[in-house]
């Protein structure tokens, strides 16, 4: 599947497939490369702008930047990367 996404856009990624009874564990950012390498595995990198699992009263992994994979072997799922800007 080709989500099309693009420098600029923002996505959300999921940590886990979300499930009843489960709080949903991710992360929303602005995607700033589309086909990083530096990890050693194809992957969007993205600066951090909200944090589903956020402590109260800190900012958790908003403000970092991550890299989200393509495709993984182990837990992919349908959904497990949504283009929010399109």
């Amino acid at each position: 599947m080709d989500l099309k996404i693009q420098v600029g856009d923002t996505i959300r990624a999921y940590d886990f497939k979300p499930m009843v009874g489960r709080e949903d564990c991710f992360i929303e950012g602005k995607v700033v490369d589309t086909y990083n390498t530096e990890m050693g595995f194809h992957a969007y990198k993205v600066v951090v702008t909200r944090d589903s699992w956020e402590p109260e009263g800190e900012k958790g992994r908003a403000g970092i930047e991550m890299f989200v994979p393509h495709r993984v072997s182990f837990m992919e799922f349908a959904g497990r990367v949504i283009n929010l800007s399109r």
